[in-house]
């Protein structure tokens, strides 16, 4: 058998990026799908001594799209073996329930969930033809029931994603097809992150939340990245329908 296959949607930057690095390192070929073009070929640019890198410019909340992509995945791979769904935020839609849009409400919820659910679908029948699968869902901390960032429409989508998660498990076990979700909380992911945290916030502000953190520390994404290279193991083989914190011990029940 050769190297495995792992698809990583959002893969440009941030928690995404760090993925597709971990898989390289780890002897997989990667397909990263994201919007973001130019982000995509530098990292291509930079991936190119680590192994084999297929960016593709791929609109996750698109079916077409997805399933266009994912038939070149498996064209010029060979074949599929990991799906990471990372891509999605909050897309600055924090407002009291009441002054958010029903058009930014769809926004939230395609990007996070809608696009969980497209991309799981376009990769399942070549997963149940292999008897082989993992597929990794990224949650959050909002979708535990206690956010930092995002508001109701952030969390209602990372709630969804748990549960869109549970039940596929049961569907999914007879085909060796295990699948996951990880529910990180403060990572330090890119320069948004870091300006809200660091600037946007206050001193007080943030060691009151890190008072909370039994690890004393903001997360990094590589934190994130070796949950879901864990996850994406022979050894995580029994592990299906559950939910991974990473968030230093964050209270999130």
């Amino acid at each position: 058998m050769g190297k495995r296959v792992a698809v990583v949607t959002g893969g440009a930057d941030g928690i995404g990026k760090e993925i597709a690095k971990s898989f390289l390192m780890n002897n997989f070929e990667v397909a990263a799908f994201d919007i973001n073009e130019a982000n995509l070929k530098a990292n291509a640019a930079e991936y190119k001594k680590l192994g084999n890198y297929l960016p593709l410019v791929t609109n996750v909340v698109d079916e077409e799209n997805i399933l266009a992509s994912v038939k070149q995945v498996l064209a010029t791979l060979g074949r599929i073996d990991v799906l990471v769904n990372n891509a999605g935020g909050s897309m600055a839609v924090s407002q009291e329930i009441e002054k958010i849009a029903a058009s930014d409400w769809d926004k939230v919820i395609n990007v996070n969930l809608r696009s969980t659910f497209l991309c799981a679908k376009a990769v399942i029948p070549t997963m149940k033809e292999k008897k082989w699968g993992r597929i990794i869902n990224m949650s959050s901390m909002a979708g535990r029931g206690r956010s930092l960032f995002g508001g109701t429409p952030y969390a209602a989508a990372k709630a969804g994603i748990i549960g869109f998660t549970r039940q596929a498990s049961k569907e999914l076990g007879k085909y060796n097809i295990t699948i996951n979700a990880i529910a990180p909380g403060l990572i330090i992911s890119g320069p948004r992150i870091s300006d809200y945290w660091y600037n946007k916030k206050t001193e007080e502000e943030r060691n009151n939340f890190l008072s909370l953190t039994p690890m004393g520390r903001p997360g990094a994404t590589q934190d994130v990245a070796g949950a879901v290279l864990f996850l994406s193991s022979e050894g995580a083989s029994y592990i299906t329908g559950s939910v991974i914190d990473v968030n230093g011990g964050v209270w999130v029940g």
